[in-house]
C-alpha cells in the first residue's frame, strides 16, 4: 500500500471515529453492518458488539425487497439521498435522511452512509402545516378581508374575500407583492403605514375608499421570537352601509334640530289661524282658505314631531327606488 493511500485511510478512519455525524458502513450484498462510529452507537443505543453484523433491515422499517432495491440504487450511484424511518433499540422510530454511496473498504466495495436525525425538523414542519391550516380556516371564517404580508408587502397568506376584492383567488396572490394590486399613490401610503407599524409596534386604523366602497383598515404588527415585527396582518371591513347610515342620521339630526326651532313659530301660526277662524262667519268664502292653511300647518307640525322622534332608519318603496319612511322610523303614525 502506498504512503499516500495509507495517509488517506488514516484520515478517513479518524473522521469516521471522531465525527459527531452518525456513520455506518454496510455490505450492499447482504445488508450487514460492517462498522459503525461512536455517534451511531449512541444514536441507535446498541453496543458495538450488538450493532456490528446486524442486518440493516432490523433498523430500517422498509421491507427487505424495498431496502435491497434502495441499496442497489446507492451501489450503482443512481441515488445518493434517501429519507427513511429508523428503529432504535428501545423501539422508538426516528425520521432520518441518509447520504449513501459506494466506497472501497478493505478491498471490498461497501456503502458508506451518513445519517441525519430529522425527526424534530419534520415534527416542526407538521406543526407549521397544521398551524397554517388552522390560520387559513380562521381567516376564511371571518367576513373581514384578511391579508398577511412581510414588512416589504410580500403576501404570505390571505382569505378568499380579500382576494375577491382584486378579482383574484388566494393562490394567484400569495407570493406576490401588494404593489401589484394597488396604484402607486395608494401603495406608497400603505407602505408608509406598514413602516410605522414596524417601527412603533403599534396597530394603525384608517379608512380607505376602493371602487366606491368604504373600508376600515387595521394594520396589526406580528412579532417573531426576537420580539421584532417581521409581518403585518391587515384586516379590512366594508363600512359603506355604515357610512351611508351615518350620513342619513346626520341629516336626520340636522333636520331634528331645525324642527325644534320650527315648533314655536308653527304653534304661533296655528294659534293665530284658530283665532282668525273664530272671527270669520261660516258662510264667508275666506273661511275655506283659513281651514286649508290650518290643515297644512297642523300637518307640518305632525311631520316636525315625527322627525324629532326618529329612533331608527327605515325605508319604503318609491318610483325611483327606496326613500326614507318617516312613519316607521319614528314609530308615530
Amino acid at each position: 500500500m502506498s504512503s499516500d493511500r495509507q495517509k488517506k485511510n488514516v484520515i478517513c478512519e479518524s473522521l469516521f471515529k471522531n465525527s459527531h455525524a452518525i456513520m455506518l458502513i454496510i455490505d450492499p450484498e447482504s445488508g450487514s453492518i460492517i462498522d459503525a462510529n461512536p455517534a451511531a452507537l449512541k444514536f441507535y443505543q446498541y453496543s458495538k458488539k450488538e450493532l456490528i453484523g446486524m442486518n440493516i433491515s432490523k433498523i430500517n422499517t422498509l421491507s427487505e425487497q424495498e431496502l435491497k432495491q434502495e441499496m442497489e440504487n446507492s451501489k450503482l450511484e443512481k441515488r445518493s439521498y434517501f429519507n427513511f424511518h429508523h428503529r432504535l433499540k428501545n423501539g422508538e422510530i426516528r425520521d432520518v435522511e441518509v447520504y449513501s454511496g459506494p466506497v472501497e473498504f478493505n478491498n471490498q466495495k461497501v456503502l458508506y452512509s451518513i445519517v441525519h436525525d430529522i425527526t424534530e425538523k419534520n415534527r416542526a414542519q407538521d406543526i407549521l402545516k397544521k398551524s397554517e391550516s388552522t390560520i387559513r380556516a380562521m381567516i376564511n371564517a371571518t367576513k373581514s378581508l384578511v391579508y398577511l404580508s412581510d414588512i416589504e408587502g410580500n403576501i404570505i397568506n390571505l382569505n378568499t374575500p380579500g382576494a375577491l376584492l382584486f378579482n383574484n383567488s388566494p393562490q394567484e396572490m400569495i407570493g406576490k407583492n401588494l404593489n401589484a394590486f394597488f396604484n402607486e399613490p395608494d401603495f406608497s401610503k400603505l407602505k408608509l403605514l406598514m413602516d410605522e407599524v414596524t417601527e412603533t409596534h403599534n396597530p394603525i386604523i384608517y379608512q380607505k375608499e376602493h371602487r366606491k366602497r368604504h373600508y376600515e383598515v387595521t394594520l396589526y404588527p406580528v412579532f417573531n421570537k426576537s420580539n421584532q415585527v417581521d409581518r403585518i396582518c391587515v384586516f379590512a371591513n366594508d363600512i359603506t352601509d355604515l357610512k351611508t347610515t351615518e350620513k342619513v342620521f346626520a341629516a336626520i339630526e340636522t333636520a331634528g334640530g331645525i324642527c325644534n326651532e320650527m315648533t314655536q313659530p308653527l304653534q304661533i301660526i296655528i294659534g293665530n289661524l284658530e283665532l282668525l277662524k273664530l272671527n270669520i262667519k261660516n258662510d264667508d268664502p275666506n273661511r275655506l282658505f283659513v281651514n286649508a292653511m290650518l290643515s297644512q300647518a297642523e300637518r307640518l307640525g305632525a311631520i316636525t314631531k315625527k322627525l324629532t322622534h326618529i329612533t331608527r332608519y327605515e325605508t319604503k318603496k318609491y318610483t325611483k327606488g327606496n326613500i326614507f319612511d318617516i312613519n316607521k322610523s319614528s314609530g308615530i303614525k
